[in-house]
């Protein structure tokens, strides 16, 4: 009696064990808030249209995203954090394309593949601009003066991010070795440092450039994506000028390595669905940016040959490790 009794007893407890782990196996995705770490300070480009995002999400995933800002070492201290993450889905990382410029330099000791690729989100465009005083007046006109001027032109640069290879592929276009590489930090303390004089030229993010235009302190060149910006049309790119300086702008969403599938599937879905919608795009479009969806597929084919692009700029410029 005593032994079936056991036996009555154990199976019972077999029974909720396969009835726990069947629930947590079949838990629904997001049960908690959502972590994203955005790898620069709040207010610029990469910050404005995580939040974009952000402000839908309890909407679409049921759960909010949390946006949590760490800036340092172009993006890389960031995406650091999220790398050495548990992979179950709550901590993300919104990053452009410093994670493949800082693995080649050696400012990151890990790359892309490390991370689990996601989805790309949206894309906007950098913006390369001289002070109204200067003597180009177009991007023909930019390179034939660097040309003639060797280190007459300084440009600022965060070392080893997406702008030293911008700038590095600009230098080359030029005849190489041209360009004066001045150190600095973002979007707003390169704009300071064209606009104070300390600098000739400089990369920027499209949302800082209409207003500077419009007001005659700047004039833009030419943009660097491999398509015009719609919300610059008359800006060309070097590429349509003859000129192989192509960094696109876009922003993509990464987790830790060996991320669950199925978790994979409903981020970058539910990412979809968010670029789909009216709101999203309107809210981009005050930024200069627009919704860019690409599956993890699409992505991962995307990152590979921007690995060969930069991989080129490297090697022709010396920025390897």
């Amino acid at each position: 009696m005593r032994t079936r009794f056991v036996h009555v007893y154990l199976a019972l407890i077999t029974c909720m064990l396969i009835v726990f782990t069947s629930n947590a196996a079949f838990a629904v995705y997001p049960e908690r808030p959502i972590k994203m770490v955005v790898t620069y300070k709040p207010g610029g480009g990469n910050d404005a249209t995580a939040r974009v995002f952000a402000k839908y999400s309890e909407e679409y995933f049921g759960q909010p995203i949390i946006i949590t800002n760490i800036d340092g070492a172009g993006g890389i201290v960031g995406a650091r954090e999220v790398y050495k993450a548990k992979p179950d889905g709550y901590t993300l990382l919104w990053m452009h394309e410093a994670l493949t410029t800082g693995n080649l330099t050696g400012v990151a000791d890990f790359k892309w593949s490390d991370l689990t690729p996601i989805c790309q989100t949206c894309a906007t465009a950098d913006v390369i601009v001289v002070r109204s005083d200067f003597p180009a007046k177009n991007i023909d006109e930019f390179i034939e003066y660097v040309k003639n001027n060797p280190k007459k032109v300084r440009m600022p640069i965060n070392i080893g991010a997406t702008t030293h290879f911008e700038m590095a592929a600009i230098d080359i276009a030029a005849g190489g070795n041209k360009i004066v590489h001045v150190a600095s930090g973002g979007g707003s303390d390169r704009l300071q440092k064209l606009l104070g004089g300390f600098v000739e030229a400089a990369s920027l993010n499209a949302p800082t450039v209409p207003q500077y235009v419009q007001s005659g302190q700047i004039r833009a060149l030419a943009v660097s994506t491999p398509e015009r910006s719609p919300f610059l049309p008359e800006v060309p790119t070097f590429k349509e000028k003859g000129y192989n300086v192509v960094k696109p702008y876009n922003m993509n969403v990464f987790g830790p390595a060996k991320m669950d599938s199925d978790v994979v599937r409903t981020i970058s879905e539910t990412f979809k669905k968010m670029s789909e919608d009216p709101r999203v795009k309107s809210d981009l479009a005050k930024f200069l940016a627009m919704p860019h969806y690409l599956d993890q597929t699409e992505l991962e084919k995307f990152l590979k040959e921007l690995d060969r692009n930069f991989g080129e700029i490297a090697e022709k410029a010396n920025l390897k490790k």
